[in-house]
């Protein structure tokens, strides 16, 4: 088991981000470098900073400092474990996805979804920081694709 969250740790994260270059050469080839490659670069960038703004302030300590068990997913950060940068980042691709290719977002979702349980289970963050870091991305994307559409 401990293998196994490890390597789909590394692997739906992997997965994600080749998606997210995939999808900006898609909106490249589709739509130009125009406003939508523009969204779809700065909807996810200013979402990040954002998050990551907020992680910093906050710095809630991540489950294995409150109960002193190791996490099965190798991590020493101390800290900024609320919300989840992963669970944010995969959420917010999957929802560029949903805006540009819908199918493929519902796919995306999901591989959202399993990554937020994964860094649940592997003890690196709590459901509440994965449902935050999914949550706040789900959010912004939504916000601010309906703003700019």
């Amino acid at each position: 088991m401990k293998k196994f969250l490890i390597y789909s740790d590394k692997i739906l994260t992997a997965i994600t981000y080749a998606a997210y270059v995939a999808l900006l050469i898609y909106i490249i080839v589709r739509f130009g470098f125009g406003a939508d490659i523009l969204k779809a670069l700065l909807i996810p960038a200013t979402g990040f900073v954002l998050e990551t703004v907020i992680r910093d302030r906050l710095n809630f300590p991540r489950p294995y400092e409150k109960t002193g068990i190791p996490p099965i997913i190798p991590k020493k950060t101390k800290g900024h474990s609320f919300p989840s940068r992963h669970a944010f980042s995969v959420t917010m691709i999957a929802m560029m996805y949903v805006f540009y290719l819908p199918y493929l977002g519902i796919v995306m979702l999901i591989i959202a979804v399993c990554l937020c349980i994964i860094r649940v289970k592997g003890g690196v963050h709590s459901a509440l920081d994965v449902t935050a870091g999914a949550c706040l991305a789900a959010a912004y994307a939504a916000f601010f694709m309906w703003i700019f559409r």
